[in-house]
């Protein structure tokens, strides 16, 4: 996003470049679940509009929770929510769950090749 400002929308490939780039960071700290290192990203994602930020974190959620459904939980609930309260955290865990079982059943009900 180099020349944008904070407060521009970013170009389709901007956009996709940095939920990328926030799914590499995630899956390499969750190799070790070094929390320091996951408040870092969570502390620069929250620097995004919030508008921004809620679209990121959307494809953040629909990239994890296929690749890594309990790092998918861990970092978002545990670390990005860390600070929310409980009924914010469980209302996101179970919209996890949900593309979880929605990504399960869609797997289960289509035809190995």
């Amino acid at each position: 996003m180099k020349g944008q400002s904070f407060n521009q929308e970013p170009s389709a490939k901007d956009f996709n470049h940095l939920v990328e780039s926030v799914v590499k960071a995630v899956l390499k700290v969750g190799q070790s679940q070094n929390l320091e290192e996951a408040i870092v990203i969570r502390n620069e994602l929250r620097r995004l509009p919030d508008g921004l930020l809620t679209e990121v974190l959307n494809q953040v959620i629909l990239h994890l929770v296929s690749v890594d459904p309990i790092l998918c939980r861990w970092f978002i609930i545990d670390v990005f929510l860390r600070d929310a309260p409980a009924e914010g955290r469980a209302d996101v865990a179970e919209r996890i769950n949900l593309l979880l079982a929605d990504l399960r059943s869609n797997e289960s009900s289509d035809p190995q090749i």
